[in-house]
């Protein structure tokens, strides 16, 4: 009976220290435990965003501008011409010749060429004319009469016309640059004899690219 009794103590106590031994464990694990609302960072990854190529959210690509360059042409007050120096803008499509001679008297021609379109601007002791159009009254004096026209403001505010008649001569068409005086037109312009020599029907981008050339004109004295 002793044996028996010293046994059931042993046994009594080994559970004893087994059980508290595992209470003791979970009695841990529930105080570190992290809980859903103690602050503790969560593990979740945050989703991947990708980059939109939506393309109307792209940047809108800027047409390059045409390449120009300035040329400087015409004579000075030393020429005894009533002319003036001046700059244009040409597109590096157009083929610019420029030559001054003085043989007794001063000649400074620029011709701009694009095939064969050709505007040349002359400078020399000629005479002029008046530019008469659809309305104007006759005029007793050197004049040509022009069926239609475009209005060309240059970059100093000279005022030309693109002047040009229905009547067609072979293969090619011609135009006459006029300036606007006081009550009326004549030509030659400050820059000189102005004209413009292109196909029989020409092409109306060709003829923009001419009128922004004109519109570029500054006078340098």
């Amino acid at each position: 009976m002793d044996k028996f009794f010293s046994f059931f103590g042993k046994f009594v106590l080994i559970a004893a220290i087994v059980g508290g031994v595992a209470y003791g464990a979970y009695s841990l694990g529930r105080t570190t435990a992290p809980s859903p609302q103690s602050g503790a960072a969560s593990t979740t990854a945050a989703p991947t965003v990708e980059p939109t190529t939506d393309p109307g959210l792209m940047p809108e690509r800027k047409p390059e501008a045409a390449k120009t360059t300035i040329v400087t042409a015409g004579v000075g007050p030393e020429s005894g011409l009533s002319f003036t120096k001046y700059q244009i803008t040409v597109p590096q499509s157009w083929t610019p010749n420029h030559t001054t001679t003085n043989e007794g008297t001063w000649v400074d021609t620029l011709t701009l060429t694009k095939g064969t379109t050709q505007l040349k601007i002359f400078q020399a002791a000629t005479g002029g004319a008046m530019c008469l159009y659809a309305g104007d009254a006759d005029f007793e004096g050197p004049s040509s009469t022009y069926d239609s026209f475009v209005t060309i403001t240059t970059a100093d505010n000279v005022v030309l016309r693109r002047s040009t008649t229905n009547i067609n001569n072979g293969a090619t068409k011609g135009y006459t640059m006029c300036q606007k005086g006081s009550e009326s037109y004549g030509q030659p312009t400050v820059f000189g004899h102005m004209s413009l020599t292109t196909a029989l029907n020409p092409d109306p981008a060709l003829l923009a690219e001419v009128d922004a050339m004109i519109a570029s004109l500054k006078k340098l004295q």
